[in-house]
């Protein structure tokens, strides 16, 4: 019990740090290309919460593999705000936890972030995808992949 309350006071301590880094002008530059902060309303306090997470991009999609439970908060059919290199975007997001769907998914956030591998405990093939088992167990431990879309705004023409 002892050792969750540290993790949760060291996490804590570690996203204020990210988030005062994030909305430096000048050092945000050194992890703007892979911690984005997402915005969330906690479903039962109501309360605003700014989560720092790993991404990596994936064309116009932004993909975040995560076990936090911050997840649980984001509103179903409703868009959220992602700040991205101090940019604050509209983004729609959907959860992924489909073993088939992740694997394309994963091998893109591993290939950016290869640390994020180790703290997921999601190895890497030779030929890039991730060891399926790993992601087989890491899937059933609670992780899943979140992708988040800009919002389009506008009409088309």
């Amino acid at each position: 019990m002892v050792d969750r309350t540290w993790a949760r006071r060291g996490q804590a301590a570690l996203n204020v740090l990210m988030r005062a880094v994030l909305a430096t002008p000048v050092l945000h530059r050194v992890v703007s290309h892979r911690v984005l902060v997402v915005e969330v309303r906690g479903r039962v306090s109501g309360r605003r919460y700014r989560i720092p997470v790993g991404y990596a991009p994936d064309g116009d999609r932004l993909l975040v593999g995560t076990a936090g439970t911050w997840r649980r908060n984001l509103p179903p059919g409703r868009p959220v705000t992602v700040t991205v290199a101090r940019r604050r975007i509209a983004a729609d997001h959907d959860q992924v936890t489909d073993p088939d769907r992740c694997v394309p998914l994963y091998r893109r956030i591993l290939a950016h972030n290869p640390v994020h591998g180790r703290y997921a405990h999601i190895r890497r093939a030779a030929d890039g995808t991730p060891e399926p088992g790993d992601l087989r167990r890491a899937l059933a431990r609670g992780v899943a992949v979140v992708v988040f879309r800009p919002v389009r705004t506008g009409t088309p023409a």
